[in-house]
């Protein structure tokens, strides 16, 4: 009789802590996602107003930012398109500048090592091989240091 009501009192304990458990993460979750939802809609309404700030602004202007004497105007468009693509979340066809810096446009090192500079790449068949012998490797702050850092890298071998 005394393992039947001590094995029930664990039981019970156990039942309560298991729901606390499950409650405490829901509510984690669901302030979790309050947040996400939070952040995205703010970076939204910034991107916004940033681009109401550039009205008129285009990969022509971004272009004319490069002496294309010098650049390949195929890496040019590929960032542009790139940054564009990863930008799409907060702002369809965001007008990016030469000037801008990756963490004013959102782009952490994950983003630019994983999705940016990989699209790059693929579109003007540059190689990503022994980039840390290219003179911007870990350099790259802007999006005039990311051009400039594809315009050094050799062409893949096909």
């Amino acid at each position: 009789m005394f393992f039947g009501l001590s094995g029930v009192a664990v039981l019970g304990i156990f039942w309560c802590f298991t729901i606390q458990a499950l409650l405490l993460l829901g509510l984690g979750g669901a302030l979790i996602g309050i947040w996400v939802r939070a952040t995205t809609k703010a970076a939204r309404m910034r991107f916004s107003e940033l681009a109401a700030s550039r009205d008129g602004e285009s990969i022509c202007q971004f272009a004319r930012s490069f002496d294309t004497r010098r650049v390949d105007t195929w890496i040019i468009r590929a960032v542009y398109e790139a940054l564009q693509e990863e930008l799409a979340f907060a702002h369809p066809s965001f007008p990016v500048l030469a000037s801008d810096t990756l963490p004013t446009l959102l782009i952490d090192s994950d983003a630019l090592d994983m999705a940016v500079a990989p699209e790059v790449a693929r579109r003007t068949g540059r190689s990503l091989d022994h980039i840390e012998a290219n003179p911007y490797y870990g350099r790259v702050k802007s999006v005039r240091d990311l051009v400039m850092c594809f315009n050094e890298q050799p062409k893949a071998l096909a």
